[in-house]
């Protein structure tokens, strides 16, 4: 009986309101980056995702935690996993800024990070003539 009540109360803890518009993933480390060598070991804007990395748009992300292409929303700005980083792992992630100057400035904080869900479109059924 006592195993039985330890599996539901983990039930209970990890589920989600599936009509939620996005999922609350708790406090993470934030750091930055940007495309000088130091920061992108030779990479520079090319992303883990094939996309040109932009500032106030790109992140990089732990793929275990966070699906590359996913929307997250940290504060007021809504991001996109687009890449990925050898030294981020868990909940971590890294923010790509366009000067080293700004990464300085950002050092790290930790803050609160949502993903956002993608809308489920209904698919538009043709009418038969």
């Amino acid at each position: 009986m006592r195993k039985l009540l330890i599996g539901m109360s983990l039930l209970f803890a990890v589920s989600i309101n599936v009509n939620a518009k996005s999922i609350n993933m708790g406090e993470f480390k934030l750091t930055a980056y940007c495309p000088c060598e130091e920061c992108s070991e030779g990479y520079g804007r090319q992303t883990h995702s094939g996309k040109s990395a932009r500032s106030n748009h790109t992140i990089a992300v732990d793929p275990d935690v966070i699906n590359i292409g996913s929307k997250v929303k940290i504060g007021k700005t809504i991001y996109t996993a687009e890449d990925v980083g050898g030294k981020i792992c868990g909940d971590h992630i890294d923010i790509f800024f366009d000067t080293h100057e700004e990464v300085e400035d950002f050092g790290t904080k930790h803050k609160n990070v949502k993903v956002i869900r993608k809308d489920k479109k209904k698919k538009k059924h043709k009418k038969k003539k």
